[in-house]
């Protein structure tokens, strides 16, 4: 293949593939799915970078897109014992850079923790209660919330969750699909579609089928 056609069949390929997701498209268009940036993406430039890439074009493809995250893998020594430490770091530090991020693919990212509009409250029992308002009011928007997850608890204190219980929480007051990333703690939500985001474009490799074909993915749930 001469140089001249090279760059022609890559477009060509490259244009084959945008059409092959038309048929997604138009499926995911205007659902609700919640997505955990896991510690892959909070740790690693390119990784992130990528991520950040799919959010904004599930945004752009009519994707209502919820971001939740936690205090990524390496928190300071310093939050061990300190809840306003952590919720510095996590909802400050954490969240402004992927917020900021995202902003290098869309303007349309905000961030929010889980005590804005009370939107999770951490029962006695662990059950954790979710108004979806805040959330819901930025989706209508044509927003991007970035959740951070931390809560109050029936006290009205500071409660940190794990980026996994509170994505599960809001998926399931939203009806919406659940992404997790491979290897997060706890048990997934038997609904949540586990996904290995040390691979880039995980998010969209996924939903769009990209790795299998136009078969559904495992875990995907498509009636909200």
């Amino acid at each position: 293949m001469s140089g001249e056609e090279r760059p022609a069949a890559a477009a060509q390929g490259a244009a084959a593939s945008l059409v092959a997701t038309l048929p997604r498209l138009r499926e995911l268009h205007g659902r609700t799915v919640v997505v955990v940036a896991g510690d892959h993406v909070l740790a690693d430039e390119k990784l992130r970078h990528a991520f950040c890439g799919d959010i904004a074009f599930l945004r752009f493809g009519g994707v209502r897109t919820v971001v939740v995250h936690d205090g990524g893998p390496h928190p300071p020594a310093r939050a061990a014992g300190d809840p306003e430490a952590l919720r510095r770091h996590v909802a400050g530090h954490v969240q402004r850079g992927l917020v900021g991020s995202l902003g290098d693919h869309t303007r349309l990212a905000v961030g929010i923790t889980g005590e804005d509009g009370r939107t999770l409250v951490v029962r006695d029992g662990a059950d954790i209660v979710v108004d979806t308002g805040v959330v819901r009011l930025f989706l209508d928007s044509g927003r991007i919330p970035v959740v951070s997850s931390i809560a109050y608890d029936a006290r009205g204190g500071i409660r940190h969750l794990s980026a996994v219980d509170a994505a599960g929480a809001l998926a399931a007051a939203l009806r919406a699909t659940l992404l997790l990333p491979a290897g997060a703690g706890g048990a997934p939500p038997v609904a949540a579609a586990v996904v290995d985001m040390a691979l880039p474009h995980a998010v969209l490799r996924h939903l769009y089928r990209l790795d299998a074909g136009g078969e559904p993915g495992p875990g995907e749930r498509l009636d909200a």
